[in-house]
């Protein structure tokens, strides 16, 4: 059996330019949990606006950009 070339598309990185609604709701599909169970927070343990930029959010938990 070959090895894959890249990882299952539920372990990718998130692109910067999404929204942080979008990623919570495609994480609820992806794993079947019911609607609003997942919630994406800031530094401080706040709650992530839902039309920030996950790029933003990166920037706040001082990641590097991809």
């Amino acid at each position: 059996m070959t090895k894959r070339s890249e990882e299952p598309r539920r372990q990718r990185d998130a692109r910067s330019d999404a929204k942080v609604k979008s990623i919570e709701v495609n994480i609820e599909q992806t794993f079947g949990l019911p609607a609003g169970s997942v919630q994406i927070n800031n530094p401080d343990g706040s709650d992530a606006r839902g039309d920030q930029a996950i790029g933003r959010l990166r920037d706040k938990y001082g990641k590097d950009k991809k």
